[in-house]
């Protein structure tokens, strides 16, 4: 399929680009298991042209110009008539659909002494989708095992909080596992110069001015008594300025440094997910004529809503209808908002 203007989305399906949508919305995040997409063109004129021959669970790529947006199969296809207009709509999701809605049956259902990223792709072989990896996924599992029931996608995920990583999917058919933030800038969002609408929130609901974390970790000869049995970290969100403590009970086997660790961990987190941004901007693209993605990073001036910074795109949904035309909306938050904390892992029986 030849290479199509920016302001064109196109379906492709065995080779053959279907474009023209009157309605558009396409969604990636990252703290989405699935990227999707809803398509639907109407018109009054009736032409006698053949129907497009789009079938439900026909593979497909979904184009934004000459950019791969979702790399899936189609979930639904609806035609309809009325007196005024006919015309069809197109529901499809990214090809890690499969790993999110369907048991993971792997034989045998556990391994030994295999990294996160080898058992990932054991349970994405069969369902054809592939595992990207970037950083160090850490120590191999001394033994990790299916739950009865689990799908694939939430044994990959439960996997990855294990090492402090995130998985989630682009849209483009993969399976990501790192960390949520690529460190990529993506583009810039001004207040007067690509900004249509703006919400900036700023809620201390749920941070604290202290937080502690207590565990307690095994004795012996040399370490006893509350050395061990009362360990503790701490750490202070300087923001919250009233008396608001938080104790949180932290895992057995706990030290201090880790502790602390973990009581840093609550303070930013909490602190950056407590300040979200939703913009809409016109069009389908950066300053710099590139896909907004999700996990990069863009620069935000908005004097009027209090921002001015690099925030992290957490998602995306492109979007067109007959309305408001074609325009992006992007949620952001803070990049310390996606920070990750190893999970203590769950014996295995």
């Amino acid at each position: 399929m030849s290479v199509l203007p920016h302001h064109e989305v196109a379906l492709e399906i065995g080779g053959l680009g279907y474009f023209g949508w009157t309605e558009i919305t396409v969604e990636r995040a990252i703290d989405a298991m699935v990227g999707s997409f809803d398509l639907s063109l109407s018109t009054k004129d009736r032409t006698g042209a053949e129907d497009w021959p789009i079938e439900d669970g026909a593979t497909c790529r979904v184009l934004l110009g000459g950019e791969v947006l979702i790399t899936g199969y189609i979930d639904a296809v609806t035609r309809f008539i009325d007196p005024e207009r006919r015309g069809i709509r197109v529901r499809g999701r990214d090809k890690t659909m499969d790993l999110v809605d369907c048991s993971a049956i792997n034989k045998p259902g556990s391994w030994t002494g295999q990294k996160l990223e080898a058992i990932a792709k054991a349970l994405a072989a069969p369902f054809g989708v592939s595992i990207e990896v970037s950083g160090d996924t850490g120590a191999a599992f001394k033994k990790f095992a299916l739950q009865q029931g689990e799908s694939a996608f939430a044994a990959i995920e439960r996997m990855a909080r294990y090492r402090g990583l995130v998985a989630y999917s682009p849209g483009d058919g993969t399976v990501r596992i790192g960390s949520a933030d690529t460190g990529v800038r993506t583009g810039r969002i001004e207040e007067g110069v690509n900004v249509k609408s703006a919400e900036a929130t700023s809620d201390m609901s749920g941070r604290y001015s202290q937080y502690v974390v207590k565990g307690q970790a095994s004795g012996d000869n040399s370490r006893h008594g509350k050395t061990v049995s009362q360990v503790k970290g701490e750490a202070a969100d300087s923001e919250v300025t009233r008396y608001r403590p938080l104790l949180v009970i932290g895992e057995e086997q706990s030290d201090t440094a880790s502790l602390v660790k973990r009581a840093k961990w609550e303070a930013a987190v909490r602190s950056g997910r407590g300040k979200p941004l939703s913009v809409t901007v016109p069009g389908w693209l950066t300053d710099e004529g590139k896909v907004w993605a999700p996990g990069a990073r863009a620069a935000c001036k908005i004097p009027s809503c209090k921002v001015d910074g690099d925030l992290l795109v957490e998602s995306v949904r492109t979007t067109r209808n007959g309305r408001e035309g074609s325009m992006t909306e992007l949620r952001l938050v803070p990049p310390e908002a996606w920070t990750q904390l190893p999970e203590p892992e769950e014996s295995a029986s």
